[in-house]
């Protein structure tokens, strides 16, 4: 055989014809000395056995075979039995008869079991179901048309040879030819000292109630000592205790007394029995061994998804510390710096102040202001950063005082890049920092106006339901799609800024957003490549309870 089929894995592809043959010949011939097996075991009074082994070797051999192979393995069934019968000295003809009943028991086993992408495996319950569905309607297909034939050729009778006919294919099938249909193995395998322990004990057990002056109205025990095996062993490992239990019942029974011939009559336990409870064991053990299979394979793909789910918890928690710390450091680095930035920004202003207050010709006077403007703008970027951390007391902001301070305080700049500020009143009053409130829509205000060269900002002001939103609106060229996806990163500078006179380094927005958030509101930001930005300032509106 093939590795895959050493390993336990029916092959998917075709054989090669000498593949083939080799395992034709072998199929021949372990069905032919199972079937001699199985005629020792002849019945007294009936043309059958009462346990046929063959039927469990050939359901096996079909089982391992490509499905594109089963056809000619199939041929071997009738062509094994004609020659079993030959060899034993039974007429060729009744040989043929009980060859096609075999092979009909085979066809409608296969039939039963449904086509199957992949070779079938007991990997399941449903899977155990339909296998022990198939092995008896194959055994009552079996067990109809042998004792129908018995009965014309033979005069057997037809209830008793269709009863044990049934009996012991079926039984023959589920022991010997589930060990074809062996789902890949368990990650932990059986102990040896444990299986040496069930052996003795199942040893133990077997003689008591099969064996000499044994106790047959305790058979019980042997599944009690069954089920041990199918719950605490893989399932191979199960399955082939099972198959050695029943054959060592079996001999027990057909040697009672001590003796070891075979010695039907002397038996004290009915043959028939025996074979039922072969058949009963072969169900009983098929069930509960895939039972605990799926259920031990589900528990560990249950188990590994968890642990993936655990896994990814767990990097994720990183990459959220790791961000937190980044940002620690960040707010670090920018509250320091600012704390080290506020005292020469305010020598800067203060002398500034002084060179206004001196006679300057306009132009000179000119710079000196747009001097202050960068100062003053700068020392309202400082004061954001070292007041993020502290809190702030809530007031009563009116909107319209607001947009009206906003557009006076940047209204020198707006007009030294021909750009103008609109305002629309609303009447609107918000609750919130009034600082903060400022600072906010300063920032905003300034990055339109930067964008906005040679063309409109428009402040105004709506309610809705509890949030009053100020936008501020520019005609300028708009932001793309990554610079848009950044917009509020700290530091970040998208290419729109780069050649437009503008002094920022990327913090006007996140400032605004977290002076906004910080205060119960948001800041957000839309546009169109080509059509402005939109930046809108969201803040809880005063309520009647509030005032």
């Amino acid at each position: 055989m093939t590795t895959a089929t050493a390993a336990g894995k029916a092959p998917s592809e075709p054989w090669s014809r000498g593949h083939r043959w080799g395992y034709w010949f072998a199929a021949l011939a372990c069905i032919v000395v199972t079937s001699l097996a199985g005629l020792t075991l002849q019945s007294p009074g009936l043309p059958i056995a009462w346990w046929w082994p063959a039927a469990g070797a050939a359901a096996w051999f079909v089982l391992r075979v490509p499905r594109a192979d089963r056809a000619w393995l199939i041929l071997t069934i009738p062509l094994a039995t004609i020659t079993t019968n030959i060899l034993v000295g039974r007429p060729w003809y009744l040989g043929l008869l009980y060859g096609l009943c075999n092979t009909l028991e085979i066809v409608v086993f296969v039939a039963a079991l449904g086509r199957q992408r992949d070779a079938f495996r007991l990997d399941s319950l449903v899977n155990a179901v339909r296998f022990v569905g198939a092995a008896l309607l194959g055994a009552v297909v079996l067990g109809v048309t042998i004792a129908a034939a018995g009965a014309l050729l033979a005069g057997g009778s037809f209830f008793s040879v269709a009863i044990v006919a049934f009996a012991s294919h079926s039984s023959a099938v589920m022991l010997i030819g589930a060990l074809a249909a062996l789902p890949p193995p368990e990650t932990k395998g059986a102990h040896p000292i444990e299986v040496a322990v069930y052996l003795l004990v199942a040893a133990a057990t077997l003689f008591l109630t099969f064996g000499p002056g044994g106790a047959t109205h305790v058979t019980f025990l042997v599944f009690a000592v069954l089920a041990a095996a199918c719950l605490r062993f893989p399932i191979r490992v199960a399955l082939a205790l099972t198959l050695l239990t029943c054959v060592a019942a079996l001999l027990l029974t057909l040697t009672a007394g001590g003796s070891f011939g075979f010695d039907l009559a002397a038996s004290r336990t009915s043959p028939v029995v025996l074979v039922v409870f072969m058949s009963t064991v072969g169900v009983f053990s098929i069930l509960v061994s895939a039972a605990r299979y799926e259920g031990r394979r589900d528990a560990a793909v249950a188990l590994s998804a968890a642990e993936e789910v655990a896994r990814a918890e767990r990097a994720r928690v990183a990459a959220l510390a790791a961000q937190l710390e980044l940002q620690r450091q960040r707010e670090d680095f920018a509250v320091a710096t600012s704390h080290e930035l506020r005292t020469p920004l305010t020598n800067m202003l203060g002398y500034t102040d002084l060179l206004l207050d001196s006679r300057l010709d306009d132009q000179q006077r000119s710079w000196l202001g747009a001097a202050r403007r960068g100062a003053e703008r700068l020392r309202g970027l400082i004061d954001t950063m070292i007041d993020a951390r502290e809190s702030q007391t809530c007031d009563a902001v009116a909107v319209d005082s607001l947009l009206t301070r906003v557009q006076t305080a940047y209204a020198a700049e707006a007009a030294s890049r021909r750009s103008s500020i609109v305002t629309k009143p609303s009447g609107l009053v918000v609750r919130a920092s009034d600082g903060d409130a400022e600072r906010a829509l300063s920032n905003l205000v300034s990055n339109a106006i930067t964008f906005a060269e040679n063309g409109t900002v428009t402040l105004e002001a709506t309610r809705v339901t509890d949030d009053v939103l100020i936008s501020v609106t520019d005609d300028g060229p708009g932001m793309s799609a990554t610079t848009l996806q950044h917009a509020f990163d700290r530091f970040y500078r998208g290419p729109e800024a780069e050649g437009r006179g503008s002094s920022g380094v990327g913090l006007g927005l996140g400032s605004a957003r977290d002076l906004a958030r910080r205060n119960g509101g948001d800041v957000t930001v839309t546009s169109v490549a080509g059509h402005g930005v939109s930046a809108v300032l969201r803040l809880p509106a005063l309520t009647d309870a509030d005032a």
